[in-house]
């Protein structure tokens, strides 16, 4: 990991908690979910609101790379400002919410139908991956978890 991924927590309510073995390698930087086996995944896409499915929530942001099978670090909260992954430019002061992508962010299309789970502080830029190069798909942005 190459990318700073905790920013500053300002004193906020958040922590820094493992809640879970990974169910597979999932890189820094993903927002995290928790399974039916209790192991933890890249979220999935944000469910639209409906009558059936309410609201797509995550467990956090996954602060240091997990290896399948081991403990994960997740970091939780509100008001914590993180740096994450996500799927295009980001424009700051942007609501988003999970995208198609596992466990990374996009621009949210209507808050009304979609779980706004942060808000962009600074333009997206391209960061480093696990393996230590950067290249187009590591996209990432400054954000405030709400």
């Amino acid at each position: 990991m190459a990318t700073e991924i905790l920013v500053n927590d300002g004193g906020a309510p958040a922590r820094i908690m493992n809640l879970g073995a990974a169910n597979a390698d999932i890189e820094a930087g993903l927002f995290v979910d928790i399974n039916s086996a209790g192991k933890i995944i890249a979220c999935a896409d944000d469910a639209e609101l409906d009558a059936d499915s309410g609201h797509k929530k995550a467990l956090g942001v996954l602060f240091v790379d997990a290896v399948s099978g081991a403990p994960t670090s997740i970091i939780t909260g509100r008001g914590v400002v993180c740096n994450v992954q996500v799927t295009e430019d980001i424009p700051i002061g942007s609501e988003l919410t999970l995208s198609g992508t596992a466990g990374k962010l996009e621009v949210t299309a209507d808050s009304g139908q979609h779980n706004v789970v942060a808000i962009g502080l600074a333009a997206s830029f391209v960061g480093y991956g696990s393996d230590g190069t950067a290249d187009a798909t590591d996209s990432w942005c400054k954000v405030l978890l709400v």
